[in-house]
């Protein structure tokens, strides 16, 4: 896979869970229960964030593995 395919690919994954997380989002919304709520919040969520890079600062993104890889002399 050359440099080109591999951002592409990444950036489709990126969008992907981007899509996905406002999908859960949406859903998680409509449900009454509180504790489900906040225990995706809490936990699932986090997931998400993490390979959105919206999380913690100190987790590597998938757009962290686009800017490695880019970075490399490949």
């Amino acid at each position: 896979m050359n440099r080109e395919e591999f951002i592409d690919e990444i950036e489709r994954a990126i969008e992907m869970v981007d899509q996905a997380r406002h999908i859960v989002d949406m859903a998680i919304d409509s449900v009454d229960g509180h504790f489900l709520k906040a225990n995706y919040e809490a936990y699932g969520k986090y997931g998400f964030d993490q390979l959105l890079g919206t999380g913690n600062p100190y987790d590597n993104s998938l757009q962290y593995l686009i800017d490695k890889f880019d970075s490399e002399d490949m």
